[in-house]
């Protein structure tokens, strides 16, 4: 049976590629609620900004820019995969929240019309 480290150590040879996935995922999270929150251009800039650190634009001053600029594959990949499924979230919960607001009011709508054709027809009699 396969334990967490045998998996971990199949996929990242290394320490400082396990904790360049880990800054990713976190940096991606983090693009990701400011998105889910409507803050659009600033979590798509958060995005660029991260990626362009992880690609070396901007020199590394700390140890953990240090350890994200030598193995940004792993960086980059859970930052966009991250960011991405935040922001796919987002859509399907609008596009869902949106459709159960729609059907709602189709069926009080449609009550209403009985109600009042109920109505008329007792008034006839």
């Amino acid at each position: 049976m396969a334990t967490v480290e045998t998996v971990l150590s199949s996929i990242f040879s290394t320490i400082p590629e396990l904790h360049s996935g880990q800054l990713g995922l976190l940096a991606g999270l983090l693009v990701g609620v400011l998105y889910w929150h409507e803050y659009h251009r600033s979590s798509l800039g958060l995005l660029t900004g991260c990626y362009l650190l992880a690609l070396g634009v901007v020199p590394a001053s700390t140890k953990g820019l240090a350890v994200v600029q030598s193995k940004p594959w792993y960086f980059c990949s859970f930052l966009i995969l991250t960011a991405l499924g935040a922001i796919g979230g987002r859509t399907a919960w609008r596009l869902v929240s949106r459709s159960i607001r729609t059907r709602s009011s189709t069926i009080r709508h449609q009550a209403a019309d009985r109600e009042t054709k109920g109505n008329s027809n007792q008034n006839r009699t």
